[in-house]
């Protein structure tokens, strides 16, 4: 950990508490005091106050503060998801049944924020394994140049996704909290596609590229023998 006080703060501090400079000053929560005398003292509140207003002349009136925290180590969210899809063989086309998605991002300091995350994060994932794609022809031009080739799962298409939490707190920093920003586009590409691989097994199907289109799934099905 490592800080930086600026501005008039540290001088006033030290003015209005009588020290001789900030070094004897203590901390603790909620006031600065004198070493070796704590009934001088002000509260955090006084310190701000003076620094914008009864600071002496010619110093520079603020308070501002910058702090640095170095962690002794990473934090390692994680999560389980499943999938199952129903393949349609006359036209190719995936949907998703069921998504349970369940995470671990530590502590939940925003309940609110970290479900938006996880919704959103779900519905990312959704779009490349079954929809967005960029496609080149043989000269190098893009195909898809607008979201009529391009496609963008709608809530139309956004199946309901079933979301749960388990609570590992990180041992690393006092607030036990992980990341989640976005976590669930790493799992729900990956589940969607092997749910895919799973439901075409008995035909031999052991791979599957992203995005799983209909007309990839329908030539997929007519090579293997699959009629309407």
């Amino acid at each position: 950990m490592s800080a930086w006080f600026g501005g008039a703060g540290p001088g006033v501090l030290a003015l209005i508490l009588s020290a001789a400079s900030i070094d004897y000053l203590v901390y603790e929560p909620g006031k600065f005091s004198v070493k070796g005398a704590p009934d001088r003292s002000k509260t955090i509140q006084d310190v701000a106050f003076a620094a914008y207003t009864n600071h002496p002349q010619g110093m520079e009136a603020g308070l501002e503060a910058v702090s640095y925290y170095d962690p002794p180590n990473l934090t390692y969210p994680f999560g389980s998801y499943i999938c199952v899809v129903d393949v349609d063989k006359g036209t190719g086309e995936v949907k998703v049944r069921r998504f349970v998605a369940i995470d671990d991002c530590g502590n939940i300091i925003n309940p609110m924020i970290v479900q938006g995350q996880v919704h959103g994060g779900l519905t990312m994932g959704f779009a490349p394994a079954l929809y967005e794609e960029i496609s080149y022809d043989e000269i190098g031009n893009v195909q898809g140049g607008s979201f009529i080739d391009y496609l963008l799962p709608t809530a139309v298409e956004t199946p309901k996704w079933e979301t749960g939490h388990t609570v590992t707190p990180s041992p690393h920093h006092p607030l036990g909290a992980k990341g989640v920003g976005e976590s669930a586009t790493v799992g729900a590409p990956a589940a969607i596609a092997n749910a895919v691989v799973d439901a075409l097994w008995h035909l031999g199907v052991r791979h599957v590229d992203i995005p799983i289109t209909p007309p990839k799934i329908w030539r997929l099905l007519r090579e293997k023998g699959v009629s309407e």
